[in-house]
Order: structure tokens, then C-alpha cells, then sequence
């Protein structure tokens, strides 16, 4: 990487994609370019919207280059420093994630993962094996607005803050690899977004992941938020324990760091909801309710998997599997 400001890619410009988007902006450590696949002629035209009670209201956000596609980006003969994921974690999507970077990726390119699930770093080292791969636990509350005044945007609310590491390759440069992600977090710090780094994504991948199997599936099982569901009938408790219990087991068989109070703290913070909300609710909760696909395999598939390999029962996590990726496929081919 050279010296000068690096230039960043957001592929992905959805509720995340959009808050870090314009927070690398505004940090003006760098030259933030996007690719906008659904709301490309607003962004390009118009700029984008911010309405953030920690980085302020922004109507009119310009990003260096906004693209159709991570093949038109390349077209611009922009080198990118970062590329950051912030799509849907869609392990079993065609094309795949590795096919849209492919354009964009040089040897000097770091890919910046800011998705949920876990298994969602081996395609690309399969795919990139000489690229550095950053993956971080969002923890950031993001969603898109509607249009005003034909300005495409997007609101942050709860935390802005990612736990965040490198994955590391086979056989790679440690220090080098460090050193992209420390320049990575410093225009994040820089742009008044919080960063905790880790030596051991992994585990905090996977604390997120019981987290995101537990109430993801849930939700989107019912179409409600988790209140209705311990509303509903005392079994409800028995239901996720179960599911935080056996996602627990499979992270800890793998040797990853899970503190014993795991399954108790988010059980306790889930029945417990948001402040002034009836329960949780979650991304693939709205996923279902709009017919989009949902990231069954990369919050549920995986950890199934798992533990079938390490020979761990897990009958809750395949049946929530298998409900949903039922569900999945009905939202899909509607004409079923």
C-alpha cells in the first residue's frame, strides 16, 4: 500500500455497509467508493444520507466513485487497499462472493468482512490464498431509510462498535498482515467508530454466531420479535437454552474461547429486550417477512455441520435448519 490516502471499496450498501460507508467518509482518512447494486442512480446522482446521533446528520455524503458492480469499479483503474463485505453472508449464493470480488482484488488488497456468521472466511483464503482477510463482530445498529427528496439513506442507532481481527492465511507475513489491519482500524477510530482487536476472531466470531442462531432463527421461525415467543408459552425457554447450549458445545469442541456465562448472558439479554421494544428482533426476521434470502447456512449450516463432523448431537439446530431453509427456499419460488 502506498502512503497516500488508501482507497476502500464498500460492496454492500445496505444498514452496515451505509453507517461504515459514511463514517470512513467522514473520518477523511481515506477515498470511499461504493457498490450500490439497488439504489445505484440515487447514490450516484443525489450523494447519501446519515442520520446518526453519534456521527450527526449528514444529507448530502458524496463518495469518490459509486459503481454498479465490483467489475465496473475495476473498469474506474482504482487499486483498492480495502475491500469491505458488507452484503449478506449468503454461503450458498450464485454467483459467489468470491466471483463478484474477483475483479477487484490485487495483490496488495486486504478484504474486510463485516457480515454475520462464521465459515465465511475459508471460501475466500480458497479463493484468495495470498490476500489478507480482516474479520470483524459488528455490534453496530444500522438500517436504511426511505428516500427524501429522492436521496437514498441510512440511520445508525445502538452501539458503533466492531471487535475485529485478522484471519490469518497459511504460511503468511504475521507483521504484515497486522499492519493492514491496524491502518484499517485507525481510519474506523478515526471516524469516531469504536474497535476492539483481537487475536482470536474466531471465538468472537462464534460468541456472536450462538447469539445470531438462537435469536436469528427464532424470529424468523415466527416472524415476530422474541417477545411473542416467551409470551407465547413457558417451553420457549427451554427452546433456547437448547439452541444456545448445543452452539455452545460445538464452539468449545473446536477449542475456541467461550466463557461459561455465554448461554446465560444472552438468554438473560434477549428475554430481557430492547429497552422500550417488545423483545428482539433481526435481520433475517425481516428477511423472511420481505422474501429476501436469509444467512441460514452461515448462522445455522455451519455450526450444524460442525458438530455433525465432531460428533456432536445437535437435533435443535437441525431442525431450525431445516424449518428455515425450507422457508428459504418457499420465499424464493413463490410458485411452489
Amino acid at each position: 500500500m502506498s502512503m497516500s490516502k488508501p482507497n476502500v471499496l464498500v460492496f454492500g450498501l445496505g444498514g452496515i455497509g451505509g453507517v461504515y460507508a459514511c463514517l470512513l467518509s467522514l473520518s477523511e482518512r481515506c477515498c470511499v467508493h461504493v457498490v450500490a447494486r439497488s439504489n445505484y442512480e440515487s447514490v450516484k446522482t443525489r450523494g447519501f444520507r446519515l442520520v446518526s446521533p453519534k456521527l450527526g446528520d449528514h444529507d448530502d455524503i458524496q463518495f469518490a466513485g459509486v459503481w454498479r458492480s465490483c467489475r465496473e469499479a475495476n473498469e474506474s483503474n482504482v487499486q483498492f487497499d480495502y475491500v469491505i463485505c458488507a452484503n449478506k453472508a449468503l454461503l450458498d449464493a450464485e454467483p459467489s462472493l468470491s466471483e463478484h470480488l474477483r475483479p477487484v482484488i490485487t495483490s496488495t488488497t486486504s478484504i474486510v468482512l463485516l457480515q454475520n456468521g462464521v465459515g465465511i472466511e475459508a471460501p475466500l483464503h480458497e479463493s484468495f490464498p495470498n490476500t489478507t482477510i480482516i474479520s470483524a463482530v459488528v455490534w453496530t445498529g444500522g438500517k436504511m431509510l426511505p428516500e427524501k427528496n429522492g436521496i437514498a439513506g441510512v440511520e445508525h442507532f445502538s452501539d458503533l462498535s466492531l471487535t475485529i481481527g485478522v484471519d490469518y492465511r497459511a504460511n503468511g507475513d504475521k507483521a504484515e498482515e497486522d499492519a493492514k489491519l491496524d491502518r484499517f482500524v485507525e481510519m474506523i477510530k478515526a471516524g469516531k467508530g469504536g474497535c476492539i482487536v483481537t487475536d482470536d476472531i474466531q471465538s468472537q466470531r462464534w460468541v456472536k454466531v450462538i447469539w445470531n442462531a438462537y435469536v436469528n432463527s427464532l424470529t424468523a421461525a415466527i416472524r415476530l420479535p422474541s417477545h411473542f415467543l416467551f409470551a407465547a408459552t413457558p417451553f420457549a425457554e427451554q427452546l433456547s437454552m437448547a439452541i444456545l447450549s448445543e452452539t455452545s458445545t460445538v464452539a468449545r469442541a473446536k477449542g475456541l474461547n467461550i466463557p461459561p456465562e455465554t448461554e446465560q448472558q444472552l438468554f438473560d439479554r434477549c428475554k430481557a429486550g430492547i429497552p422500550g421494544a417488545k423483545g428482539y428482533p433481526s435481520s433475517m426476521m425481516m428477511d423472511c417477512i420481505d422474501c429476501k434470502p436469509m444467512e441460514v447456512e452461515a448462522i445455522l449450516g455451519t455450526p450444524l455441520r460442525e458438530g455433525q463432523r465432531l460428533g456432536i448431537p445437535t437435533p435443535t439446530l437441525l431442525t431450525m435448519y431445516t424449518i428455515l431453509k425450507a422457508v428459504d427456499l418457499g420465499r424464493a419460488s413463490p410458485d411452489l
